[in-house]
């Protein structure tokens, strides 16, 4: 059997597979990320506001501040679990090229095998 497979090129390709998966992954974290912080700067000087003002007391001010925080650590948590999502689909890309130069390289004798993760 002739077993041709330019291993070099192979890693190329998973590459520019797995990519595009990890880009838009991170642009995702970006958004929901930098949108978290500024609605938490907002919400952190709206409660200053109002303990200034004495709307609020020093008390319900910390407990106002540690929600808002609360709130901000849910969201990144999600952004972490949209990263995991990234990193999966970019291992299946990467994958599918594997597999697909596999079978190029090993012909029919390769058809039936199938690498996942």
């Amino acid at each position: 059997m002739n077993f041709n497979l330019d291993i070099s090129q192979v890693v190329n390709d998973m590459l520019e597979a797995a990519l595009p998966h990890l880009s838009k992954g991170g642009q995702q974290a970006t958004e929901f990320a930098s949108h978290e912080f500024q609605q938490y700067i907002i919400n952190i000087e709206h409660i200053q506001d109002m303990a200034e003002k004495g709307k609020v007391e020093d008390e319900e001010a910390q407990f106002l501040v540690d929600q808002y925080k609360l709130s901000m650590k849910a969201v990144l948590l999600t952004v972490e679990g949209l990263g995991v999502i990234a990193a999966q689909k970019a291992i299946n890309a990467a994958i599918d090229v594997l597999n697909n130069a596999l079978n190029t390289a090993l012909g029919t004798a390769f058809k039936s095998i199938k690498l996942v993760l």
